[in-house]
């Protein structure tokens, strides 16, 4: 898939799921958005990237915190509904930039600080965009990134990149923890912390949550149930009653420059 067809995708993608962009995080998302700003610890002069922001929840938490911050992202339509979301917050330190990831409107060095949610799996070329945020974060910065990691084992991480990609035709490749540390360690960035997670939905609460099509969603449910109680480390299936649940594992890094 090209540049042009995955954006397409990502389009029809956004239209299909406006419950995904609504710029209303729950409660739990909220908190989890409070645990990363407090985690990486930015100083009030500090000036945070949030990169594909989405509806900018992270960003403005970063701007209540910094002396300001940028979200960019290429869906348009994010970008209007975060900064209708700014402006009923009244924050006047925060801006929107919709542009690409892989080629960021940004000079070097332009920020001490980055971030990125969940949003490394989405990325065709994720070292490309690594290799942008690398280059825009100045000398001694920081950054701090957040995303559902994969089984070091290439069986493992392929099944569950089947599986996702599936239930979501913008899923790209979900990297293994040590892929990440690669890549980090490639642009003279040392890890400060990894912190684990698990999270837990059912089955068919991931299903609907895509509206995945009813052939993929049969597809989807076969391959959890013939790995319910296995390991598929990244992405596991149990069975609880009469419902299957799923757990991912995420890691947020803090990095910085070595």
């Amino acid at each position: 898939m090209n540049d042009l067809q995955r954006l397409a995708t990502l389009n029809r993608q956004f239209r299909r799921r406006p419950q995904a962009y609504d710029g209303n995080p729950g409660a739990g998302e909220l908190k989890f958005i409070a645990h990363l700003v407090s985690t990486a610890g930015p100083a009030r002069d500090d000036r945070v990237l949030d990169v594909a922001c989405g509806t900018g929840a992270l960003t403005c938490a970063f701007a209540d915190r910094s002396g300001s911050a940028v979200g960019l992202d290429i869906m348009g339509p994010a970008l209007v509904r975060a900064r209708s979301h700014a402006s009923d917050r009244g924050l006047a330190n925060v801006e929107f930039t919709l542009g690409e990831l892989e080629r960021m409107p940004f000079n070097d060095d332009a920020f001490t600080g980055a971030a990125c949610r969940f949003s490394f799996h989405h990325f065709v070329n994720p070292a490309r965009v690594f290799a942008e945020m690398s280059r825009v974060v100045a000398a001694n910065g920081w950054m701090i990134i957040a995303d559902m990691t994969a089984a070091e084992d290439p069986a493992k991480a392929a099944l569950h990149n089947e599986l996702e990609r599936l239930a979501d035709p913008t899923h790209a490749r979900t990297l293994a923890a040590s892929e990440f540390e690669t890549m980090f360690a490639a642009h003279g960035f040392r890890t400060l912390m990894k912190i684990g997670r698990d999270a837990r939905t059912t089955l068919d609460e991931w299903i609907g949550f895509n509206h995945t099509p009813p052939e993929a969603a049969a597809r989807i449910r076969a391959l959890m149930e013939s790995s319910l109680d296995g390991d598929l480390a990244g992405l596991r299936a149990i069975r609880d009653r009469d419902t299957i649940r799923t757990i991912r594992t995420s890691m947020t890094f803090v990095i910085e420059r070595a």
